[in-house]
């Protein structure tokens, strides 16, 4: 075992016992250092049986691998998730075609990252697609190496380590949505995206898993709940949703105004067996003419769970939200610039009692330090 050199090739060569055989293979470097660091890594993937011959990713194919992915893994997901795997894998498949998986190394999931990244959005030529976006594809292709990994195709995922994106440099500022503001949107979208608007401040639901594809079988106006289902983002997920006598007025007003008979609390105005699939674009219109700067429609999942933090305890933030965990709310909440001073206040209240006395101490003190200070210099 060790490296040694060839007349035939400029390159280093390695052997190794595999299986108490000796076999024989080249580093592909001139380099001696990174040859040792090869030879260093081979004999750590035989100790750990994570290299042999034969790989069934030796004969495999990308596109054969997608296939049973999507057949043998995402068929058990909710149906968002089915559909966002199919998207994800149109272009996933367009660059690692035909290419076996052992054939695949780190190397070319970061080529394939940061050539994903420069590729002009179809909307906007302009601009290039979202870092967000693109860390989703590589969250699946990651998720597709590791089914690969489980049943023995590859020794190793060649996504694992790779960088994503950072998104939050690309996202809008998160701002507190207020009153006024929310009145002036409301005036200036069209009438289904009115009431979504309210539906969505009133119960923090989701914009389009959660609201847009709502059906009227999932609103109880009796007892005044969303009944959601199973197929959502998690188990919590699946939990009714209250709904505030605001929202129900409203939902009972928007349902004698509807002219179809569509299952659908916002049915599509082309196909009225369809939901609302996108609201990007009458989303954006309505902040432009309300004079409100441009956020997400899902920052008013946000907005809910800040307008309810102010009133109410964690616990009920967190049943209200259908977060697993306690800690999810602080990546919601907005602000809170003005629930902070008013604690600041009271908390000065308790300490200080009188806040008056303590601002004469404090300019009294400033004062008779100046006088001192002159009277030293004059004399």
């Amino acid at each position: 075992m060790g490296l040694y050199k060839r007349q035939d090739s400029r390159f280093w060569w390695m052997a190794y016992t595999l299986r108490g055989g000796q076999r024989c293979e080249s580093t592909k470097t001139p380099s001696k250092e990174l040859a040792k660091k090869i030879l260093q890594k081979r004999e750590a993937e035989i100790v750990l049986g994570r290299f042999k011959v034969g790989w069934a990713g030796d004969r495999m194919t990308f596109a054969q691998l997608s296939e049973e992915f999507l057949r043998s893994h995402s068929s058990t997901l909710s149906p968002k998730s089915q559909e966002n795997h199919q998207m994800f894998l149109k272009s996933l498949r367009a660059y690692f075609g035909d290419r076996k998986l052992t054939e695949i190394d780190e190397r070319s999931v970061v080529d394939y990252r940061n050539y994903r990244r420069s590729q002009p959005l179809k909307r906007n030529p302009n601009r290039t697609l979202k870092g967000a976006t693109v860390n989703r594809e590589l969250a699946c292709l990651h998720c597709m190496f590791e089914f690969a990994l489980k049943r023995k195709y590859i020794g190793e995922n060649p996504a694992a380590d790779v960088q994503h994106f950072n998104e939050r440099k690309e996202r809008p500022l998160k701002r507190m949505l207020t009153v006024d503001e929310e009145h002036r949107i409301i005036e200036a979208a069209p009438p289904y995206l009115r009431v979504a608007i309210v539906l969505l401040v009133q119960t923090g639901g989701r914009t389009y898993s959660e609201g847009l594809s709502l059906r009227w079988d999932q609103v109880d106006l009796i007892h005044g709940v969303l009944r959601l289902g199973d197929d959502l983002k998690t188990t919590d997920s699946a939990q009714p949703l209250p709904l505030s006598r605001l929202a129900s007025d409203v939902l009972k007003e928007w349902k004698k105004e509807q002219s179809s008979e569509s299952q659908y609390v916002f049915p599509s105005p082309r196909k009225a067996d369809k939901p609302i699939r996108n609201a990007r674009k009458a989303w954006r219109a309505a902040l432009k003419t309300a004079g409100v700067p441009y956020f997400p429609v899902y920052n008013l999942r946000h907005v809910f769970c800040t307008r309810l933090s102010w009133v109410a305890p964690d616990v009920v933030v967190q049943r209200a939200m259908r977060h697993s965990s306690p800690e999810t709310k602080r990546h919601y909440q907005l602000g809170m610039v003005d629930q902070v001073r008013e604690g600041i206040e009271r908390a000065n209240e308790k300490t200080y009692k009188n806040q008056n006395n303590l601002l004469r101490f404090y300019y009294g003190r400033v004062k008779s330090q100046k006088g001192a200070a002159q009277t030293s210099v004059s004399g």
